[in-house]
């Protein structure tokens, strides 16, 4: 049987997408095997919403999903 994952775009602007990767190359340098550039979006994204008391109880969840989906 074979299975494929299947997936979405996203779309991160250039200027934000150039600064990960920025980041990455730094932190690979150092580590190896650092967060993929989509990892530390979602880190980021996660980070930005917590601190809203509004979507604070949103973000848990989608954070607790982004933890399952990488430990994959």
């Amino acid at each position: 049987m074979k299975t494929s994952k299947t997936g979405v775009t996203v779309m991160i602007p250039a200027d934000i997408w150039q600064f990960l990767t920025e980041i990455r190359s730094q932190l690979d340098a150092s580590c190896p095997g650092a967060p993929t550039p989509i990892e530390e979006a979602i880190r980021e994204i996660c980070l930005h919403y917590k601190s809203c008391p509004r979507t604070e109880g949103e973000m848990d969840a989608f954070c607790e999903k982004a933890r399952t989906w990488k430990r994959g």
